[in-house]
């Protein structure tokens, strides 16, 4: 979570990512500024669809 480069939390990537915790650590640490590259559209699709699974019932 925190950048190699300056030790600042990282920007989060997803909604998920917003934690408690994660708040905690930006106001003890800051929020790192530096240009980080985005994972790839499909790496991100494919974790979000982990992490927010589509409700797949039937009524």
């Amino acid at each position: 979570m925190l950048c190699l480069t300056c030790r600042r939390v990282r920007p989060a990537e997803t909604r998920a990512d917003y934690t408690t915790e994660r708040a905690r650590l930006i106001v003890q640490h800051g929020l790192c500024s530096c240009a980080h590259p985005r994972a790839p559209r499909a790496h991100r699709v494919a974790r979000d669809a982990l992490v927010h699974p589509k409700d797949t019932r039937r009524p």
